[in-house]
């Protein structure tokens, strides 16, 4: 190695460390004082959540899950492992603990099994039938992000958010392209993170103006990050194309050798047609432990096309 070299990167590392620690311990004297978050750029937000961000290879657990709908309640257990960027398995049951599905996720791939009597059946294709199950565009990244406590869609490209200061957190708005503009009336430099995000057109205006636009044109997205872990505490999607919304809020974090990990999920759906909530809390969990993922459907089971 060029000596040069072997000087400057030891200095960009502590120099890394440097500003983060920085930031975050004079915000927490900030606080403390009560005073408001120091001024930061989306960049800066970036780069401190990137440098606290959680680091795993293998993630072992078994979570709670409590399911509200319109369609009733249910609650289940499930077993999840994951190896990173490879791999995603989980085992489902219900409180007497007899597995009733498994599912295997690779990035290109959905394998899935039901055990319940009378719906034995398995599944094997891409993540188009997943997606449309969900009735949203799903890929491997997207689960990988949820269950692993990243934020969901976050893109660390250059200009792409305005960064917010919201009491003791940071919001990171994503910047509004020109349709969702003219159907909320208002642009990104004069939005507050917690604004209601109302269609404020007339209904004839605003169905022309969706009938040009795409599902992204009118997607709207916001990431809050702790003011001083920079923990990502929470993503919300506001899809005005099909007037729904998607927010996911992270808490309980827990400090380990590999970051800081949230150890409750909740999951909140708004469409047209009701409400969906779902939470989970992490009861075990491990790391940097290698997993199996046994997958071996049972015989005579039927084969769908769908969930």
């Amino acid at each position: 190695m060029i000596p040069v070299f072997r000087n400057i990167v030891p200095c960009l590392i502590l120099g890394v460390v440097i500003v983060t620690g920085f930031s975050s311990c004079s915000n927490e004297k900030r606080l403390a004082k009560g005073k408001p978050l120091r001024n930061l750029n989306a960049n800066q937000v970036l780069a401190n959540f990137e440098a606290a961000e959680f680091q795993w290879d293998w993630i072992g657990m078994k979570i709670s899950v409590d399911v509200e709908s319109p369609e009733g309640n249910q609650s289940f257990k499930a077993t999840v492992r994951m190896a990173k960027d490879s791999a995603i398995w989980m085992s489902i049951s219900p409180a007497l603990g007899v597995e009733v599905a498994r599912i295997l996720l690779s990035p290109d791939s959905v394998q899935f099994f039901s055990k319940i009597p009378g719906n034995k059946f398995f599944y094997t294709g891409n993540y188009d039938a997943l997606s449309e199950w969900a009735d949203n565009p799903l890929e491997f990244v997207d689960v990988q992000a949820i269950l692993g406590g990243k934020p969901m869609g976050l893109d660390a490209e250059n200009g792409k958010y305005i960064a917010r200061t919201d009491v003791q957190r940071y919001a990171l708005v994503g910047r509004y392209k020109r349709q969702v503009k003219r159907v909320i009336g208002i642009n990104d430099n004069a939005l507050t993170p917690q604004d209601s995000l109302n269609i404020q057109l007339p209904t004839r205006r605003y169905e022309r103006l969706r009938n040009r636009a795409d599902d992204e044109d009118l997607l709207i997205q916001r990431h809050w990050f702790d003011g001083i872990t920079f923990d990502p505490l929470q993503d919300q999607f506001n899809d005005l194309y099909h007037q729904r919304s998607l927010t996911l809020n992270r808490s309980e974090f827990e400090e380990s050798d590999n970051g800081r990990f949230p150890r409750a999920f909740e999951v909140l759906i708004r469409t047209m047609d009701g409400d969906l909530k779902m939470e989970w809390n992490v009861s075990r969990i491990r790391f940097g432990r290698p997993y199996d993922f046994p997958f071996t459907i049972p015989e005579n089971y039927e084969q769908r096309t769908g969930f």
